[in-house]
């Protein structure tokens, strides 16, 4: 009898841990990634042509873990750990940061909508969905990403973004100031927020990002002087104010679809203002479900230079999760002292530039 009793207890100590599970609710941890890697060519990069290996262009590597536990009620806790890298070296990417690209907690209402804290990116990497060819990849923003639309990310964040009513969604994010000496785009206070509708094949959003004290790439613009100051490839500015406002919008007809996207970026810094205007249109066309074709034409104005750029991609599904591609960029710069500068390429010697790039990107 006593051995029987024993073995009970034993049991019912084993089992007690599945038994709380199952009444706390699932609970379930992804794995989750890509790597994008090719061959890319630029005819003039600082003055002399080049072809070299360069990874992360159609798609930013990245290794992450997904968590979500259902509370019950239509409630859930969620997290998300994600760290880029680089499929050239193993290097790792934002700075050398563990989990640079993202690292947030949450609790989130099917009813209400969601509220997380950490490092995000901000509500600006939402316009990526407005931007024509978006699978050309990151050569298609503008030159020195300055209103963020590649994706970048706020430090010590708190987000709320709401559940869809009416085909209408949006959120709220605001970053404390607390990040000087760090890997940051926002070494002050930083607010985002956005407002999305969907119809049928119909999509559009705004959004509005307001940054103090934000690292600004100004060498990579291809502009003689940024805020009053000359610059060179490598210049980088902390400028005291950032503000970005985009709108964009798609429609989806079949297996034709058109994208508009426009951005107007404001900043400040000892006294001097710049405002940056670009506008993309273009679209895709579903050849064959498995064959892709995507073209667009950017306007892009910045102070007293231009740039004009045409962009073109040919992607193709060899499944669900990896395809193969080829990209190829056109640009031409006006004003004096101005010259072409593709997203990710050091700026021209002269007025243009040309791109192309063959690459494979593998999803998981």
């Amino acid at each position: 009898m006593e051995t029987s009793l024993v073995k009970r207890l034993i049991a019912a100590t084993l089992l007690l841990p599945v038994m709380t599970a199952t009444a706390w609710g699932q609970s379930s941890v992804t794995l989750f990634g890509s790597i994008d890697n090719g061959v890319t060519y630029v005819n003039n990069y600082g003055g002399h042509s080049l072809v070299k290996m360069q990874d992360g262009v159609n798609k930013s590597n990245s290794l992450g873990f997904l968590g979500s536990e259902d509370l019950g009620g239509g409630m859930r806790a969620f997290f998300k750990l994600e760290n880029g890298f680089s499929a050239n070296t193993g290097a790792l990417g934002q700075g050398g940061l563990m989990f640079g690209k993202q690292a947030y907690v949450g609790l989130g209402d099917k009813s209400i909508g969601e509220i997380s804290m950490g490092r995000q990116y901000d509500y600006t990497v939402l316009l990526e969905h407005y931007l024509p060819c978006l699978n050309c990849g990151l050569y298609g923003v503008q030159n020195a990403d300055f209103d963020r639309v590649s994706g970048e990310r706020l430090n010590n964040t708190v987000q709320f973004t709401s559940a869809t009513f009416a085909g209408f969604k949006g959120g709220f994010m605001y970053g404390f100031g607390q990040n000087a000496g760090t890997a940051s785009t926002n070494i002050g206070r930083a607010i985002s927020a956005n407002i999305q509708y969907t119809y049928g094949g119909f999509a559009a959003g705004a959004v509005l990002t307001d940054i103090d004290k934000a690292p600004i790439f100004a060498g990579l613009s291809g502009a003689p002087s940024v805020l009053g100051q000359p610059v060179t490839p490598t210049t980088i500015l902390v400028a005291d104010n950032q503000r970005i406002l985009g709108v964009g919008a798609t429609y989806a007809y079949g297996a034709w679809s058109a994208a508009a996207l426009y951005t107007n970026t404001h900043l400040k810094l000892a006294g001097h203002t710049a405002t940056d205007q670009v506008l993309h249109l273009g679209g895709d066309w579903h050849v064959w479900p498995a064959l892709v074709l995507a073209a667009k034409v950017s306007f892009d104005r910045f102070e007293s230079s231009r740039w004009y750029t045409a962009t073109a991609g040919i992607d193709y599904l060899l499944s669900k999760r990896t395809d193969v591609y080829i990209d190829l960029d056109a640009q031409k710069a006006t004003g004096a002292g101005t010259v072409a500068s593709i997203a990710l390429t050091a700026p021209s010697s002269t007025n243009r530039q040309v791109v192309s790039r063959i690459g494979m990107r593998h999803l998981f």
